[in-house]
């Protein structure tokens, strides 16, 4: 596997266990216990990326769904 390639499978399992995290936290709420593995994963991968250089890849469409959940309860929670 090319130095390329790895860096891509990265970015992209951790953006889908970010989509999987954001969307549990939709639907089970955050002290749910599957929320809770789902963080403890994400945050394993952001701190592998961390370790090896390697930046989010925020123009994958799992990241782009994730954030606008985000956005989506931030406007729900604000206004």
């Amino acid at each position: 596997m090319k130095k390329v390639d790895m860096i891509k499978t990265i970015q992209l399992a951790e953006a889908k266990a970010w989509l999987a995290l954001k969307e549990s936290q939709v639907k089970n709420g955050k002290l749910n216990s599957t929320t809770r593995d789902l963080k403890e994963r994400w945050m394993t991968l952001k701190c592998l990326m961390g370790s090896l250089d390697i930046e989010s890849d925020v123009e994958l469409e799992e990241s782009k769904i994730a954030f606008g959940i985000m956005l989506d309860n931030f406007r729900i929670s604000v206004f």
